[in-house]
């Protein structure tokens, strides 16, 4: 724990899951904000720019995700019944 955290009181530092999870949310962001914009640029050069960025991001998400699978941090191929049923579980082990 270090300093700032005994400063703000956070007792329990985020594990790896947390971490990845959360990367995982910024990144589906990241592609949603990217690929609006390079369907509203309309410079021919800003749209290569950003479409670059998107591609790059395409790849790290991709990776990011195959990490997370491998490690059963994140499970692409539940059911919507399965996912409900996971994050109830989880949730009632938070408590």
């Amino acid at each position: 724990m270090g300093f700032l955290d005994m400063l703000l009181g956070v007792e329990n530092p985020l594990g790896d899951q947390e971490i990845a999870s959360d990367m995982l949310k910024d990144s589906r962001f990241s592609l949603i904000s990217l690929g609006r914009a390079v369907t509203e640029a309309t410079n021919p050069q800003l749209k290569g720019l950003i479409l670059s960025n998107l591609l790059t991001a395409v790849e790290q998400h991709h990776q990011l995700s195959d990490l997370a699978s491998q490690k059963d941090w994140y499970k692409p191929l539940l059911t919507p019944q399965q996912q409900v049923r996971n994050d109830l579980s989880m949730a009632q082990n938070i408590t």
